[in-house]
């Protein structure tokens, strides 16, 4: 469906980061003039900064805050540009009152516009309807989804087929599938869900094709899951579904392109976290008995195992009685400075080898023992797919959602390893790298 599809989970953010980089460029030329000669050297720094730190506030994040949470956190954001600018070679107290008067009209702007891009947004008559094909469960899924999230769709009601159990109210029952030309037409749905609990035996194409002709977009309902959450669900999909995707498209430029982005992000990163190795090694030595690195098995790219490397933060042997056994909150198994680079990842920053070797990506699912792999693939259908790229360090499962404990968590996280693969683009692999800084800061998520 795509990342900029309407109801797209990233759509807002995107919109959201494109409106306050114009709103930058706007204030920038008000105050400062057009001519690049003219411009002072701190106000080059202003919107890759102001845009980062909004980001980091979580001001693209309007569904969770009230507008006085969002004008705090915009607020704080102009604080930490403010910051930086004066930090950084040309931002001396003489550009003061040109920084303020940017930053201050900045911030009414990038409120203001945003205050109107949200009630717009959010407003039932921009709300694109729909109706959906199906009665029984997974048709209740669709009006559930679109519950949540306000604004994005508007359900007209559903058809019914022959086949399909019916548990929705009789009231939003429209008609029968072969009145489906006429139900589109009489509720002007500009989009038609396949949500179907019995399958075989339910759909007549010719109807549909009909649709698709007057302008009706037709999306099944793995596609609209999607589309609405940033996962797949897997028990809802079938092969022939990953065949006809227009995503699960590896090509060899997109490998090329990662291979770039992971030698370059791991390189830098390496080269500042060096230095700061031997203080972690010398803290986890006086913390408990036993070796400053864990090696342990892990499996990557088509199947392969591996030997991952970290920093040991638990005691040595934790797993010796036990076996192979998920972390757990507050385990005890874990030592008093391994729950500090546990939460702060520093545990993981020797994966930066792995990624260098060419084991790992810096962005991709995460890397799980063959033991677990051999559990869960018994029980959860595509889980093989998720090696057909590398693992990663950080991925789209690792940011969306926690430390996966169990196999359920497992299953959970697949889904979102599979919207990943099947969205691979630069665009998310950024959005993967900011979304991963700020949850180290924020230090959520782990176990």
């Amino acid at each position: 469906m795509g990342l900029l599809a309407k109801g797209s989970l990233v759509r807002h953010k995107i919109i959201l980061l494109a409106g306050d980089c114009l709103a930058g460029i706007a204030v920038l030329m008000l105050v400062t003039g057009i001519k690049p000669d003219t411009m002072p050297a701190w106000s080059l720094y202003f919107i890759p900064l102001v845009l980062v730190f909004s980001f980091l506030c979580e001001v693209y994040l309007p569904e969770q805050w009230s507008l006085k949470e969002r004008l705090l956190r915009s607020v704080l954001a102009q604080l930490f540009t403010l910051g930086f600018i004066f930090i950084l070679p040309g931002g001396h107290v003489d550009a003061l009152p040109g920084v303020l008067k940017l930053s201050l009209l900045f911030f009414i702007l990038q409120n203001g516009w945003q205050g109107i891009f949200h009630k717009s947004n959010n407003a039932r008559v921009f709300a694109e309807r729909l109706i959906v094909i199906g009665t029984g469960a997974t048709a209740e899924n669709v009006e559930n989804l679109i519950r949540e999230s306000p604004g994005k769709y508007e359900l007209a009601g559903y058809v019914r087929t022959p086949v399909d159990p019916v548990s929705v109210e009789d009231s939003k029952i429209l008609g029968d599938i072969d009145q489906v030309v006429e139900i589109a037409k009489a509720t002007h749905a500009r989009a038609i869900v396949i949500a179907l609990t019995e399958r075989r035996g339910n759909l007549t194409a010719d109807k549909l094709v009909t649709c698709k002709l007057m302008g009706v977009r037709i999306i099944d309902y793995p596609s609209f899951f999607e589309l609405m959450t940033g996962k797949i669900p897997v028990e809802h999909i079938t092969p022939s579904w990953l065949v006809q995707s227009r995503g699960f498209l590896i090509t060899p430029f997109i490998r090329s392109l990662k291979k770039i982005l992971d030698l370059v992000l791991s390189s830098l990163l390496l080269g500042i976290c060096l230095p700061f190795f031997p203080v972690v090694a010398l803290m986890i030595k006086l913390d408990s008995p036993g070796p400053v690195f864990y090696f342990q098995q892990r499996v990557g790219l088509n199947g392969k195992i591996f030997t991952i490397y970290k920093f040991r933060s638990m005691a040595q042997d934790s797993e010796k009685e036990t076996g192979a056994s998920w972390a757990v909150e507050n385990d005890p198994r874990v030592t008093r400075f391994g729950t500090f680079i546990r939460k702060t990842r520093i545990d993981e920053l020797p994966q930066l080898i792995n990624v260098l070797k060419g084991d790992m990506s810096f962005i991709g699912p995460r890397p799980e023992r063959p033991e677990f792999v051999s559990q869960i693939s018994k029980v959860t259908p595509y889980y093989a797919e998720r090696h057909a790229i590398k693992p990663g360090i950080t991925g789209w499962a690792q940011v969306m959602y926690p430390y996966g404990a169990s196999l359920g968590d497992s299953v959970e996280k697949l889904r979102y390893d599979l919207y990943y693969i099947n969205n691979l683009s630069v665009f998310l692999e950024l959005l993967i790298v900011f979304e991963t800084v700020k949850i180290v800061l924020f230090r959520r998520g782990s176990r």
